[in-house]
C-alpha cells in the first residue's frame, strides 16, 4: 500500500533522528535514555489490549467505536505523533513521540474506544538501545 508506506517513510527521518543519539553502553539496562529528539519530545511505548467492553462472539472490525478507534490512530499519524503501529498476539503496539507522560495520556484518552474501555493499554517510556528500520508489509508463508 503505497499510502501506509509514504506515512512510515514520513515517519522515519524523525524515529531514526531519535535513535541516533541512543548507546546501549552508555545507558544501564534499568535507566531510560534521555529525550534526544530534535523537537524536544520523548518517545512512549503503548501496548493496546482488550478490554471489559469488547465483544468476544465479533471480529475485531465490528467492535463498537473501532471505527474512531482507527481515525484516531490516523489522526495521530498525521500530526507526527504516532511514530510506528503494529500487531502481535491480540495485542497492539504503537510508538508515540510525546512532550510528556501526560501528553501521551491525553492523546490516547482521546480514542472513543479507550473511553469505552473497548481497547485498554499500558504506557511506558520507550528508551531505544539499538537503531533500525522497520517496512510495514505482510508476514510470509
Amino acid at each position: 500500500m503505497p499510502d501506509r508506506r509514504s506515512a512510515l517513510s514520513a515517519s522515519l527521518p524523525l524515529l531514526l533522528a531519535a535513535l541516533a543519539g541512543a548507546d546501549a553502553a552508555a545507558q544501564p539496562a534499568s535507566a531510560p535514555a534521555p529525550a534526544s529528539r530534535p523537537d524536544d519530545r520523548r518517545l512512549f511505548a503503548v501496548e493496546i489490549r482488550t478490554g471489559p467492553a469488547w465483544d468476544a462472539a465479533k471480529p475485531p472490525g465490528e467492535q463498537a467505536h473501532f471505527r474512531e478507534h482507527s481515525t484516531n490512530l490516523r489522526r495521530l499519524r498525521e500530526q507526527g505523533s504516532l511514530l510506528l503501529g503494529a500487531r502481535y498476539a491480540d495485542k497492539g503496539l504503537v510508538v508515540l513521540a510525546a512532550a510528556s507522560e501526560q501528553e501521551a495520556r491525553a492523546m490516547l484518552e482521546q480514542d472513543p474506544a479507550i473511553q469505552n474501555r473497548v481497547f485498554g493499554y499500558e504506557l511506558h517510556p520507550f528508551a531505544v538501545f539499538y537503531g533500525g528500520c522497520v517496512e510495514s508489509g505482510r508476514p510470509r508463508g
